[in-house]
């Protein structure tokens, strides 16, 4: 029997699922190539792990980490995690130790959840109870419960999960997102995108990306399947892949696309089906957008601009990619984007400001972290129609006489490479680890593949001239593959300001268009 359907009060993020299992309870949802869960399978298994979950004491408010490759079980753990009154935490499986020690200091969470890939992390749980993806080892939570699940305790805005990004001091940010403002956004973008119930959506960044995990919604509103690939399937066979999965609609970063346009010119596959593109994390080049439209014809293709504190600002309306590649174009359905002064006051057309989001998009702040909060989720300026907090951005934007938005840098340090959001003091940190380097600066350089990659430039100690080596396989060691430098060159000495700190500016403004190992 399918389940009953979500009642009026029901708000909670799950019960997008569960209303897709009573539609259509025979429905494809959840696929991985080998493994296929319906609607109703799905729903009836992530029941399953959350009364399970009760009973080993997850209830209102308790967080879980996830720290996997992109799985099944990661999705049903996740939702599981959120139907049993929990706050689900899904890291990234590249994460270091350091870094998932800060998060498990942040967040204390009840429960982890692990798997081969990422078995060394173990250690890092201390007393916390870990369980293993491996089906074998998961089945325990997939038996029959000792108890039904209890219904939904928590709010509509309570708490659903936890994005963590790295903010400009190396430490990771929680950013809050509540099953109320998570609806809302997942159905403002499903409003623009309009994906269908016969749709296949490939789902080939990683769910620790709050992209890729959104697609999740995204289906279970449109009653659409969502293939759970990944990231590493973006190689030679993504597009034998796409068409071996049928995949008609395919979200992305410019890394994916810049391949996929590589691999169709060199031996094209043909993939008919794809019929909406949607990028994120970084702007799509004019390049990029020409060959996708002359390879995908038939797709409408969507640019779009986001911040993780609120999750989608703007998208660029298909009809105007042609006419208009360079734009981030317009905020999506209620969100307010204001582009401001230093004062609040709002730019006038073409004037660079700060882009400020407002609205009942904006995330509630960051998790555990009060004063980084109170820096960037301000109150909104005085021309906004919203009470409350916005987002100051740290992104300089300006708007045309037409209104469509055109990005022009961003004010903070932060790297955005790939999709992922980069934070220099952590790749500065590893580097000056490392014994002989006496100072290190990570800054982000153009990359027609990446949008931008890491440069790294250290001074030296004295006696120490052949670290260079040791510094790479330190690095190589420590970061994940999406941090490590695509160029580490030495300086005798860093300018600096007259407080005495190094003048990051004049630095970004000598060597931010590198361009074969020498400064602009």
């Amino acid at each position: 029997m399918p389940p009953a359907p979500s009642t009026p009060s029901d708000t909670s993020l799950t019960a997008l699922v569960r209303d897709a299992a009573f539609r259509s309870p025979d429905k494809l949802y959840l696929s991985d190539g080998s493994r296929h869960l319906t609607f109703g399978e799905a729903w009836q298994q992530i029941e399953t792990i959350a009364a399970n979950l009760q009973v080993r004491g997850i209830g209102h408010g308790d967080r879980v980490v996830i720290v996997t490759e992109n799985r099944i079980e990661s999705v049903l753990l996740f939702f599981a995690t959120i139907r049993a009154g929990g706050i689900a935490v899904i890291l990234h499986p590249q994460l270091k130790p350091e870094g998932l020690h800060r998060v498990i200091d942040q967040t204390k969470p009840k429960l982890g959840l692990l798997e081969a890939s990422t078995a060394s992390l173990s250690a890092e749980f201390g007393e916390t109870p870990v369980v293993w993806a491996e089906q074998a080892s998961f089945e325990a939570l997939l038996a029959a419960p000792k108890s039904e699940a209890l219904p939904f305790p928590g709010q509509e805005t309570d708490p659903a999960f936890l994005v963590f990004t790295s903010g400009s001091t190396g430490t990771p940010r929680g950013v809050i997102l509540t099953h109320a403002v998570v609806r809302f956004v997942s159905a403002a973008i499903q409003a623009r995108l309009q994906y269908q119930a016969e749709d296949r959506v490939a789902v080939l960044l990683p769910l620790s990306f709050d992209y890729g995990l959104y697609q999740l919604f995204y289906a279970a509103i449109a009653g659409a399947s969502v293939f759970i690939g990944r990231p590493e399937m973006a190689g030679p066979e993504l597009p034998r892949i796409l068409a071996a999965q049928e995949i008609s609609v395919l979200p992305g970063v410019p890394t994916l696309f810049g391949g996929l346009i590589k691999m169709q010119r060199y031996r094209p596959v043909p993939l008919p089906k794809i019929r909406v593109i949607t990028n994120t994390g970084d702007h799509l080049p004019q390049s990029y957008i020409a060959s996708l439209r002359e390879l995908f014809p038939q797709a409408r293709i969507y640019p779009m601009y986001g911040l993780t504190e609120a999750f989608r600002s703007t998208y660029l309306p298909p009809e105007l990619v042609a006419t208009h590649p360079e734009s981030m174009g317009r905020a999506i359905p209620h969100a307010e984007i204001l582009v401001c002064r230093p004062d609040g006051s709002l730019t006038d057309d073409d004037e660079p400001g700060e882009l400020v989001h407002c609205g009942p998009l904006v995330a509630q702040g960051y998790w555990n972290d009060p004063i980084r909060t109170a820096e960037r989720f301000r109150p909104a300026p005085p021309s906004s129609s919203y009470d409350g907090r916005a987002v100051w951005s740290g992104d300089t934007v300006r708007r045309d006489a037409e209104g469509l938005l055109y990005f022009v840098g961003r004010e903070d340090a932060m790297i955005k490479s790939a999709g992922n959001r980069i934070s220099p003091t952590e790749v500065e940190e590893a580097a000056q680890s490392v014994e002989g380097v006496a100072e290190a600066v990570a800054l982000g350089v153009p990359d027609a593949r990446l949008g931008q990659a890491v440069l790294l430039l250290v001074r030296i100690a004295e006696g120490h001239a052949g670290v260079l080596d040791a510094l790479h396989d330190y690095l190589k060691k420590e970061l994940p593959n999406f941090m490590m430098p695509v160029d580490i060159l030495v300086v005798d000495q860093f300018p600096r300001n007259p407080n005495g700190k190094i003048d990051r500016v004049e630095l970004a403004n000598n060597w931010g268009s590198l361009t074969e190992g020498q400064p602009a």
